[in-house]
């Protein structure tokens, strides 16, 4: 079933359609990415409606199976629809809509609207499995990110800094076809990189320091996530030692990500082994998250959620150790999940490097 059946299977009847209003739903029930508009999924017919700025892109880009709308005025267009189908309920998404516009979808359309529908967890659940084209999109994002990463290690060294580093890195990913960065990139080195989320600034690269990428760029709308650790000009034991155990925390979460053990078996096998090693106190985030259309997906990878693998998702992996004061280690891949034997996205080394 493709994702607009999917949705249309939800609907309970024929006089109940689904009114999806944020950007980034709209865009991957109909293939087509604009900023004004909404898309309206009856039991049998799928709509995009986008006003004249769009119809010319919308008409050559939307999915076969989309019917594009053009309107003037949006409430009316879909009205028009309500009226034709016999709509008589609208379900919505509950996690985006605000509160001024639903009151004013409210005073303007002519179906009652469902708020407690869960059409939002409807949504978010199909877009957990990914398509062969979905994942070709995110492979394509990842290998631009590598590409990207692996020039950039030739700038690396003491003196320069990690806001210059983040910069030639967004110009990097840019060259090599990425649509703009995933998220704000993390280039920080020395005592920062024991910040999970640190902000790249003007500390200088030193000999002795760990420097950490946590970075991603997008390709079709399809974000990649990517962190590696490195060493610069050499590590000390205890830089080795952490390096060693988030690099077998890390291993340890892959062998967990099958089809049919849950999120939490992934994140418990990373956690519980740092844990053993007496680091558990300084591993705090998730051990990972769904990436797609968005960079943060369902479903987290979290020893309280119970999400079960199925084939077709796409999470990462991401354990780290962080010690305040000193530095910190996270390694990061996104995984395909896929029966018995997953598949990682990444295909540069995880083992330490020595810059």
């Amino acid at each position: 079933m493709t994702a607009i059946q999917k949705l249309q299977d939800f609907l309970p009847d024929h006089t109940t359609a689904a009114l999806i209003t944020s950007e980034v739903n709209a865009r991957y029930f109909t293939g087509f990415n604009y900023t004004d508009g909404a898309v309206l999924i009856t039991k049998d017919t799928a709509y995009l409606l986008c006003d004249f700025r769009y119809i010319e892109a919308a008409e050559k880009s939307a999915r076969e199976d989309v019917t594009v709308v053009q309107f003037r005025r949006l409430y009316e267009a879909i009205n028009e629809i309500i009226l034709q189908k016999n709509i008589k309920s609208l379900m919505i998404e509950e996690e985006s809509v605000t509160i001024a516009t639903l009151s004013s979808m409210r005073s303007n359309l002519s179906a009652e609207l469902l708020s407690d529908c869960g059409l939002s967890a409807k949504i978010r659940a199909i877009r957990m499995i990914k398509t062969s084209d979905e994942i070709a999109d995110i492979t394509r994002a990842q290998r631009i990110t590598e590409r990207a990463l692996t020039e950039l290690l030739n700038h690396v060294r003491p003196g320069v800094t990690e806001r210059e580093l983040s910069v030639e890195l967004e110009h990097l990913i840019h060259v090599y076809g990425g649509e703009r960065i995933a998220f704000e990139l993390i280039t920080i080195a020395g005592a920062n990189t024991s910040l999970p989320h640190g902000v790249p600034g003007d500390y200088t690269v030193r000999e002795g320091d760990f420097i950490t990428f946590d970075i991603g760029s997008v390709y079709n709308g399809y974000h990649s996530d990517m962190t590696r650790t490195y060493a610069v000009g050499h590590a000390t034991d205890k830089m080795r030692e952490i390096y060693d155990i988030v690099y077998q925390a890390h291993l340890k979460a892959a062998e967990k990500i099958v089809v049919g053990n849950t999120t939490a078996d992934v994140d418990l096998a990373a956690r519980d082994y740092i844990e053993s090693k007496g680091y558990g106190e300084y591993f705090g985030h998730s051990t990972g998250h769904g990436v797609g259309l968005e960079i943060h997906e369902d479903p987290r990878v979290y020893k309280t959620d119970s999400t079960v693998l199925m084939d077709g998702m796409v999470i990462t992996d991401e354990p780290g150790i962080y010690l305040p004061g000193e530095f910190g280690v996270r390694i990061e891949d996104m995984v395909v999940v896929s029966g018995q034997k997953s598949a990682s996205l990444a295909e540069l080394p995880k083992e330490l490097l020595i810059l």
